[in-house]
């Protein structure tokens, strides 16, 4: 499914696929940032996500005479009847807090030492329990996107787990007779499901329909067609448990058996208790708590949106009308035609005293539907197209009657291959007498295929005969001309249709990355101020979800509140910036306001190393390349006064070179290594190359990084020759500001210096998986890639990296790849500070709840076995504290009162959420740093998993400290002049990991990977490392 979710990661990073999306670190111009940069093509867009690209910022900039984006909307939602959060919740909260066991387990917690030499399964539940609910800043009051739920069922829920397989229809001996006829089909686009993938989507929601059809009677029951049922009573089956279902849909009697376990129980009341009291008696101390419980709500509550044709639903939890009104979906016409649907997303979750319903706007790129003679006249000719987007797609087929009675027509279902192509029928295993077809997206006059005898009347068998002639003369159907054959067999054994009797099913999902275009026409859609978010959710997406369906729900003892709750929130101050003033003599405070400062008549705080040997090149491509050098020459020339006059050491000329023209016929790596070759000698520190046009050539970007940062050694920055031509001041400071942190300057920093620094020396970590996704290949034997950054500095400015790859999938990282990465993380801060780390503050990106457990058990391990390794055995080990940070969520606030909103009508950036919403015992907040710009914002969740740092501070303290910390480190991401949404250390490793896509580009795009990349053999498989050159592999080579 593609979808357009804020972070380009992505994603539910829940985790599963990655998309990212990110922008790619030090590229200007090109809108692939987020939420606000100064320069990006795009700001934000709806959950807009990362606050700020970088940047230098002048001045407002706004626009004249644009159209109000807010016209018909109220300026907050619902203003007439804000309740105030529930007084019951909060009086529990902090009975909670206030009790005395929390005490007890915070101090066990502080006590808890996890090494790859210690048993931990009996603590893995163990997190540090909410020290206190945090107090300064601000309060204010928000809604939030989440309805209460009343539940009052007294007994356990029943929970059935299915197992759905195909019947063989061939005995074990009648199989080994018929030999290599029945042996399994080569695998292909259109690929049936074998016995051990099972079916899938709608056919398996058609099979389970039909199994449950047979054995729940009038038991009252809820599923989400995959594998799970839930139900208030046991059903009636069979005595070995296996219901039998004859499935015809495409008209094949095909057999399957779908297999009951169970029931097991669902203890639904026992999960009431626990959010009363936070005490858990089954003696349960896994994490998330009660997790089959709240799966099976989400199940019952997303059950009516799940079983209605009407809608289609994508994943666990998202819903979209396919009768959707106007103002609800949006047609991207050419090329291909698809259209972005508004869908609604759902899922239980647990809070302090109740359980809630988090509701959520959601949207999703769905093909086109109909007759595939309509797409045919939509799409004028262009059969490339056409057969692209056909292919895969499920369809309704209509089976003429021989004897011509339309009444005696049947419908089965198909999936397309695509258009009668001419390769149709040819290839290895393919049957003698192929078809004939005259070009791609032939006519049923110029499609022929070998009939076999006996024909029809009429017809000559064992002979080729025209699809036209075919079923003029069998079914007496003339097939209109116009219109292409259409495939819905495979490649090997086509089976041809008139596209006039062909449907494409409606609801079906893009899979692939959306296009620029599509991705464009996405923003501008799903960008919509919290007023229409909210607005929506209360009532369109109440009755896509059916939360207004008390009948059914009732039967489970469940009610969906009728209005968004409201929580309680605080506004934390921003912390002051320093620069240093315009002559370089003495620091300057510089004011935030909404979450933004600009660095007028400043300078950067700290320069770094000179740029003594430096050289550029200008890449162009085409007849009219290098048309414009002089004027190109021109503008490197100013921008380099202007990094002087911000107090960047620079040398004002370049080192000398034959060439500096490189001009891309085919190979942008095999263009440039000449030049990079010859400019060794002179050891250059830094390149800045000149990309062509006004738009990135990914490749030729691509082979710039991997010369620079994994063959030569050479720190690079680019610029598009259309940007750099304009001589603006703010990109002339947004890429000095990535040059100095390059260089290892300090752009800016905090004029107050942050409270757990003066413990101590302390080294600030983020580190993050990802994995590759929304690629044109299968991505079975790819690899994962992790990426660490370390802060050197008290400035916290200054982030050295390291990245590596590691299996397919795996979210945890590699147990001896992360001590050995992690041991060479602490012997760079020794080298740069003289000292080791009294305190380690680690942000770990993006695991999902059901994954913290191995946080601790697996990654912590390695950890603490790399400061074993490094420290001396007198020396104290370090303080390590642990928080997951996730972007990846569906929690959103909008303001209620206009005073407490900045002009996007958001929330105003520092607002912190840590109760209403959260368990009183798990030590988690929601912190929106950044300033939305438009769309709605989307916070950052922050969990703690382990905390030794903040443990010895008083109980109010330490939960201030760690929001104060998390809320001022987002003003410290070097190349912007903004708060960003997400801490830095968790930004910076985000980046770090799109970066090192690109050094396996050639890979992740299914071509070989050049010589910059090394293989590493382990075992059977072959992992390709990634290998930084030593000349930068200290420094921020990734931003």
């Amino acid at each position: 499914m593609s979808e357009y979710q804020g972070r380009g990661r992505g994603g539910d990073r829940g985790r599963g696929g990655r998309g990212r999306g990110r922008g790619r670190g030090d590229f200007d111009g090109q809108g692939r940032g987020r939420g606000g940069a100064t320069f990006s093509g795009f700001q934000g867009g709806d959950d807009s996500s990362r606050g700020g690209r970088g940047d230098f910022r002048g001045g407002a900039g706004r626009g004249r005479g644009r159209p109000d984006k807010f016209a018909g909307e109220g300026i907050v939602f619902n203003p007439g009847s804000i309740p105030r959060p529930d007084p019951t919740i909060t009086k529990l909260e902090d009975e909670l807090i206030r009790a005395k066991n929390v005490d007890t387990l915070s101090t066990k917690m502080a006590q808890v030492k996890i090494s790859g030499e210690h048993d931990v399964q009996d603590i893995t539940g163990w997190f540090p329990r909410r020290p206190a609910f945090g107090t300064q800043g601000n309060n204010v009051t928000l809604w939030t996107n989440y309805f209460k739920l009343d539940i009052t069922a007294k007994v356990a829920l029943l929970k059935y787990t299915l197992k759905v397989e195909r019947v063989d229809k061939y005995p074990k001996k009648e199989k080994e007779e018929k030999g290599r006829k029945l042996q399994p089909k080569a695998k292909g686009k259109n690929a049936k499901d074998d016995k051990n993938q099972g079916p899938k989507g709608r056919k398996l929601h058609s099979i389970i329909t039909s199994a449950l059809g047979q054995v729940t009677n009038s038991v009252p029951f809820a599923t989400e067609f995959k594998d799970q049922v839930i139900s208030l009573a046991p059903f009636k089956l069979p005595e070995n448990n296996v219901v039998t279902v004859q499935y015809r849909d495409e008209g094949k009697d095909d057999v399957y058996k779908v297999e009951f376990h169970g029931p097991a129980t669902v203890d639904l009341p026992a999960l009431l208790q626990y959010l009363r009291t936070m005490h858990d008696t089954t003696g349960n101390v896994s994490f998330p708590k009660f997790e089959d419980v709240i799966d099976a709500i989400s199940i019952i509550t997303g059950y009516h949106a799940r079983s209605n044709p009407a809608a289609a639903a994508l994943g666990r939890s998202r819903y979209f009308p396919l009768q959707a009104p106007p103002d609800e979906k949006y047609d991207l016409n050419w090329p291909e035609y698809n259209r972005i649907i508004r869908g609604y997303f759902q899922s239980a979750r647990p809070a302090t005293g109740r359980i809630i319903l988090n509701a959520n706007v959601s949207h999703g790129v769905f093909r086109p539907k109909g007759l595939v003679s309509d797409m045919a006249r939509t799409f004028r000719g262009d059969y490339d197209s056409l057969n692209k987007v056909l292919s895969k797609l499920r369809c309704r087929c209509k089976i003429l009657s021989e004897d011509k009675d339309p009444k005696k027509s049947r419908i089965i279902q198909k999936v397309i291959y695509g258009l009668a192509q001419t390769r149709d029928g040819v290839g290895k295993d393919a049957e003698p007498n192929p078809p004939k077809v005259s070009k791609n997206g032939a006519n049923a006059k110029s499609v022929q295929f070998h009939l076999r005898a006996p024909a029809p009347a009429g017809l000559r068998g064992n002979a080729y005969t025209t699809v036209d002639e075919y079923y003029k003369k069998r079914y007496g159907f003339n097939i209109n001309p116009e219109f292409p054959v259409v495939n819905v067999g495979t490649k090997l054994k086509p089976v041809y249709m008139p596209a006039e009797l062909v449907e494409v099913l409606d609801g079906q999902p893009v899979r692939r990355k959306t296009t620029p275009d599509e991705t464009r026409g996405m923003i501008n859609f799903s960008c919509r101020s919290p007023f229409a978010n909210a607005t929506s959710i209360s009532t369109y997406g109440r009755e896509v979800l059916g939360l207004d369906d008390s009948q059914f729900l009732s039967r489970f003892g469940i009610q969906v509140g009728k209005t968004l709750l409201t929580v309680q929130g605080r506004e934390l101050p921003p912390p002051a910036i320093l620069y240093q003033d315009a002559a370089g003599n003495r620091p300057k405070v510089v004011n935030v306001n909404e979450g933004e400062w600009n660095m007028e008549s400043v300078r950067v705080i700290k320069p770094g190393k000179p740029i003594d040997r430096w050289f550029w090149v200008s890449i162009d491509r085409g007849q009219r390349a290098h048309t414009r050098h002089n004027d190109v020459l021109a503008s490197m020339q100013k921008w380099v006064a202007f990094l002087q006059s911000q107090g960047i050491a620079i040398a004002s000329n370049p080192l000398r070179c034959r060439n500096n023209q490189v001009t891309v016929r085919y190979s942008a790596a095999d263009a440039l290594k000449p030049l990079f070759e010859e400019m060794k000698p002179q050891d250059p520190q830094f390149v800045f190359v000149v990309l062509p046009g006004a738009k990135t050539d990914t490749s030729i970007y691509n082979d710039v990084k991997k010369l620079g940062d994994l063959e030569y050694g050479y720190l690079t920055q680019n610029v598009l020759q259309n940007n750099l031509l304009k001589n603006n001041p703010q990109l002339f400071a947004n890429l000095g500001l990535k040059v100095n942190l390059k260089m290892g300057g300090t752009n800016h920093k905090l004029r107050d210096d942050i409270a757990v620094l003066k413990q101590g020396p302390c080294m600030v970590v983020g580190y993050d998986v990802t994995h590759p996704t929304n690629l044109p290949r299968d991505t079975a034997g790819l690899p994962s890639i992790v990426g660490m950054v370390a802060s050197v500095d008290r400035d916290l400015s200054q982030w050295p990296a390291t990245v590596w790859t590691q299996g397919t999938g795996v979210e945890m990282a590699d147990k001896d790849m992360m001590k050995k990465q992690f041991e060479g993380r602490l012997k760079l801060f020794k080298e740069r500070t003289d000292r080791l780390p009294k305190n380690i503050i680690i942000f770990r990106d993006g695991v999902s709840e059901g994954q913290f457990h191995q946080v601790l058990t697996i990654e912590l391990a390695s950890i603490r076995d790399a400061c074993k390794a490094v420290y001396p055995p007198t020396d104290t080990p370090p303080k390590i504290t642990i928080i997951v940070s996730v972007k990846r969520h569906q929690t959103r606030f909008y303001p209620t009162d206009q005073r407490n909103m900045v002009r996007s009508r958001n929330i105003k950036n520092g607002t912190v959420v840590d109760r209403g919403v959260t368990l009183a015992t798990t030590w988690d907040f929601f912190l929106t740093a950044h300033k939305g710009l438009q769309g709605t914002s989307r916070p950052a969740h922050y969990t703690v998993l382990l905390d030794e740092v903040f443990s010895a501070l008083p109980r109010e303290q330490a939960a201030n400290q760690l929001e104060k910390l998390t809320y001022e480190l987002c003003h410290l991401f070097g190349r912007a002049t903004k708060a960003v949404s997400i801490c830095p250390p968790a930004y910076y490793a985000d980046i770090l990991c799109t970066r090192a896509r690109v050094y396996l580009s050639d890979l992740l795009e299914g071509l070989e990977t050049q010589s910059t990349i090394s293989s590493n053999t382990a075992g059977s498989s072959s992992l390709p490392q990634i290998e930084i050159h030593e000349n930068v592999a200290g420094s921020m080579f990734y931003i």
